[in-house]
């Protein structure tokens, strides 16, 4: 039957409706579990979702997150497989996302002194606005919007997860204060949203998520859930000083107190986040000329070591060497290199976050990235891969030649400008 895993819905090793053999926990939550799973019939990985089943009242509103989700085709949107039950509980079956949360990512980089760039701030704005107007021409509103609730996955794609609050705009006025107290907007703290207006709780929740990615900070913070919600009702939306004035405006408006002040569509508003994000684009320097390699590795002596098998292939390449990612990011914004060797464990910000920073700012368009480490699983390879790194190379006995080798299949694949 599988071996047991205490407080979780179903036991390790149990296989759903005779498909589904679930391998381990992903999460969870007040409303449920989710696990990660392989599907034999398909041979994939999906993840499940299940209701607590000492809570009646969570089954109904699995169903609602299931049809919910299995109603929108997006980018954005986690995509649904099917519904079953197991021994009287249901749960659903999904599509199992790699990556990590916006929450996690955000701090990890504020914690090494990297905080995230406008650039980077602008994607991730402008994915989840388009996400959230499919959700609304669909006619629900998703209720929960929060950085835990946002996965940057592998594409680079920015999906919305959990929509265990949805609402639908046919269900009339709702006067139940539902959500995430820092995030939700005035009308659903007082228990007001009117019918056909909850779309515009999620304009609130991503004007605060964008004010959040921004400024460093939420808008409102407090000692106690109740005086945040005091201010979200009442206190005036502070200014955001490091914001391009354009995007501060845009953000003003998403926390308009009244939900008529707010911009009505999402549509609209993805359409100025894009407008911005071109205007940063068109100011990017152009690429380097020249075959440029950065080793990314905080051991010296192996760094050293790829340098010179990386000399040994290109005679006349530009190889530079960081001891440490958040120097490797540094040098990557002077000047793009076309290759980079990145280690994978180093202190501080590690060679995954630093490939997400990379490609979050778009870096990692402009060079071809080579992962290396003596202790990778091959979950950490899968991640890798699907993430968007080229190649990965085991440092092990023929570490130096398989550098060597690589290093002259890249420079010979790139078209070199003299």
């Amino acid at each position: 039957m599988g071996k047991s895993a205490p407080g979780t819905i179903f036991r390790l090793g149990t296989v759903l409706s005779g498909i589904y053999e679930l391998r381990d926990v992903l999460g969870s939550g007040a409303n449920g579990q989710v696990f990660d799973a392989h599907d034999r019939a398909l041979n994939r990985r999906v993840a499940i979702k299940a209701a607590w089943p000492s809570e009646p009242a969570l089954a109904p509103l699995l169903r609602k997150e299931a049809q919910a989700l299995a109603a929108i085709r997006h980018p954005s949107i986690v995509g649904v497989h099917a519904m079953g039950e197991h021994e009287g509980t249901e749960y659903f079956v999904m599509e199992h996302v790699l990556g990590v949360t916006l929450d996690e990512h955000v701090r990890r980089r504020r914690s090494t002194g990297e905080p995230i760039t406008l650039a980077e701030a602008l994607d991730v704005l402008v994915a989840l606005a388009e996400g959230l107007a499919a959700i609304h021409r669909a006619g629900i509103a998703h209720r929960d919007v929060k950085p835990a609730n946002v996965l940057l996955a592998p594409g680079p794609r920015v999906v919305l997860a959990d929509l265990g609050l949805v609402l639908s705009e046919l269900d009339g006025p709702s006067r139940k204060a539902q959500g995430t107290p820092n995030y939700m907007s005035p009308e659903s703290i007082l228990g007001g949203i009117a019918p056909g207006a909850a779309h515009l709780v999620d304009v609130y929740a991503l004007g605060v998520l964008a004010f959040w990615l921004v400024a460093g900070k939420l808008p409102f913070e407090a000692k106690t859930s109740v005086e945040v919600a005091r201010m979200h009702v009442e206190a005036r939306v502070p200014e955001i000083a490091v914001a391009p004035p354009k995007l501060a405006a845009l953000i003003g408006e998403m926390l308009a107190k009244d939900p008529l002040a707010r911009p009505q569509q999402l549509e609209g508003v993805s359409f100025r986040l894009r407008a911005m994000r071109a205007a940063l684009e068109a100011e990017r320097p152009p690429a380097p000329s020249g075959f440029r390699v950065i080793v990314v590795d905080d051991d010296r002596e192996i760094a050293k070591m790829i340098k010179i098998s990386v000399r040994a292939a290109i005679p006349k390449a530009d190889v530079e060497v960081a001891t440490s990612a958040k120097q490797a990011l540094e040098m990557t914004r002077e000047k793009a290199p076309d290759l980079m060797f990145l280690d994978l464990q180093m202190p501080g910000m590690n060679g995954v976050e630093l490939y997400m920073a990379l490609r979050g700012e778009r870096l990692a368009e402009r060079c071809t990235v080579v992962a290396a480490s003596a202790a990778a699983k091959p979950a950490d390879v899968e991640l890798l891969y699907s993430l968007g790194v080229a190649r990965f190379v085991e440092k092990g006995a023929n570490f130096r030649a398989a550098v060597s080798a690589l290093a002259k299949e890249i420079h010979d694949a790139t078209i070199v400008v003299p």
